[in-house]
C-alpha cells in the first residue's frame, strides 16, 4: 500500500479525512463511494485538471505523480485509488469489503480495474472532455512543465492536437475486451464481481461502467454487467458519490455533443469492434 511521506510538514498534522479529488475522475468516485459506504465525511479538496491544478508544485507535494485522488487520514497520506479504498475498508470497516474467502477474486478485480484506466482515460478525453472548456496556451504550458512523467506529457500533447483515429479504435477495443472479461466473471448468475457479497471488487468497477454509460457505449450487449450494475447503482453510496460532484454545465455540453457525434456516425459506437457490432 503506497503510504508516502507528504511533501509539506503541515500535511502530517492534518486531522480527520482529507480527499484531493475531481468530480469527473472515476478513481475519485471509487474513493467517495467507499467513504459513503462507511458513513465517513471528509474535507473536500477539489482539483481541476483542465486548469492544470494537478500539475502544480503544491499538489505534487501531496501526490508526486500529479494525479487524483490522494487521501490523508490523521496525517497518513495514501495515493492510488485501489489502495485508498483498501485502506478505508481496513480502517473503518474491519475489512468487511475485502473478506478473506474472496481475496483472490477481489485482488484480480482491483488489478484489472487498474489496467483498464488507460482505455477509459483516452475514451473520456476524446468523447467527453474534448467538448468542454479547453486550457489556454499559457495554462497548457504550465500543465506540461508541471508534469514529471513523460508518459503524461505525451498524453496531453496528443490530446491537445487531437488523438489519432487509430489510437481511439485501439482504446475502444481495449475497453470492449475489459467488459467482455467482466461479463464472463458474472456468468452463471453471480451477483457480485467477487462472488457472494458486495466488495471492493464492485466499487472498483462501478464508476467505470457509469463513465461508459455517459459516453453512450452500447452496454446492452453485456447483459450480465447490466444486471450487476442495476443492483450496484441502487446502493445509496453510489448516488452520494456522484450527485453534486459531476459538473452539470460540462455534463450538459458534452452529452449534447456526444449525441450529435452519434448522428454523424462519429460516436464511440463507430470505433473499434463496436463499429462492426
Amino acid at each position: 500500500m503506497p503510504i508516502i511521506e507528504p511533501g509539506r510538514e503541515e500535511l502530517k498534522h492534518l486531522e480527520g479525512i482529507h480527499l484531493w479529488h475531481s468530480g469527473m475522475s472515476n478513481c475519485s468516485q471509487r474513493c467517495r463511494i467507499t467513504l459513503a459506504e462507511f458513513g465517513q465525511e471528509f474535507e473536500s479538496h477539489l482539483v481541476n485538471p483542465q486548469k492544470g491544478e494537478h500539475a502544480t508544485e503544491a499538489f505534487h507535494q501531496i501526490n508526486p505523480k500529479g494525479v487524483v485522488p490522494a487521501l490523508i487520514h490523521d496525517g497518513i497520506l495514501i495515493i492510488e485509488s485501489t489502495d485508498i479504498i483498501d485502506y478505508l475498508d481496513s480502517t473503518f470497516g474491519d475489512s468487511v469489503l475485502r473478506p478473506a474467502h474472496l481475496e483472490a477474486q477481489i485482488a484480480e478485480s482491483l488489478e484489472h480495474a487498474s489496467q483498464s484506466q488507460l482505455a477509459l482515460k483516452y475514451c473520456t478525453f476524446e468523447f467527453f472532455f474534448q467538448h468542454g472548456p479547453q486550457a489556454s496556451d499559457e495554462v497548457f504550458q504550465q500543465i506540461i512543465a508541471g508534469l514529471h512523467s513523460k508518459v503524461m506529457q505525451d498524453f496531453w500533447h496528443e490530446y491537445r492536437v487531437g488523438f489519432p483515429r487509430k489510437r481511439i479504435h485501439e482504446m475502444v477495443g481495449r475497453a470492449h475486451d475489459d467488459f467482455l472479461c467482466r461479463e464472463a466473471v458474472l456468468e452463471d448468475g453471480r451477483e457480485w464481481m467477487a462472488g457472494d457479497q458486495f466488495s471492493l471488487a464492485d466499487i472498483a468497477w462501478m464508476p467505470n461502467f457509469h463513465r461508459f454509460d455517459l459516453l453512450r457505449w452500447p452496454l446492452d450487449q453485456y447483459p450480465n454487467l447490466m444486471r450487476w450494475f442495476e443492483t450496484a447503482s441502487a446502493r445509496p453510496s453510489y448516488r452520494k458519490a456522484l450527485d453534486g460532484w459531476e459538473p452539470l454545465p460540462l455534463m450538459k455540453m458534452a452529452l449534447a455533443t456526444l449525441d450529435e457525434r452519434r448522428v454523424n456516425n462519429d460516436g464511440i459506437d463507430s470505433y473499434g469492434p463496436l463499429a462492426a457490432a
